[in-house]
């Protein structure tokens, strides 16, 4: 009696689609980690890039809240030049000691931002 699935005691031709399974498998996996690894330099780059600007932002608000209590007289736009980028600061006197700040900010690779904020001095 001849057998019906005589395919299947002869195993040879099996092997190939296993193989194959698992070599598809392991490129979508790799694949998926360089597309992470990537994504994951990118978000880094960014995150750098935002500590550079709030650290101009505050460097350049430092920088003209200290000239305007030691007296000097600032322009309405005052440029400050710093190793990270550059801070362009205009100005609206509001009272005798409350300032309107419009900081606009620029970073090294060409990153900007532009803030309002309030300063208000103080008698120390």
């Amino acid at each position: 009696m001849k057998q019906i699935l005589a395919y299947t005691n002869n195993q040879n031709g099996f092997i190939l689609p296993y193989v194959l399974f698992f070599i598809a498998i392991s490129f979508i996996v790799i694949t998926a980690n360089v597309h992470s690894y990537r994504d994951e330099i990118h978000i880094a780059q960014n995150h750098t890039e935002q500590l550079k600007i709030e650290t101009l932002l505050q460097m350049g608000r430092t920088r003209f809240k200290d000239e305007l209590a030691s007296g000097m007289d600032l322009p309405a736009s005052t440029i400050y030049h710093f190793p990270y980028g550059d801070v362009d600061i205009r100005y609206t006197k509001q009272t005798k000691k409350k300032y309107n700040l419009y900081l606009t900010v620029q970073t090294d690779t060409g990153a900007a931002h532009s803030i309002k904020n309030q300063l208000e001095l103080t008698d120390e």
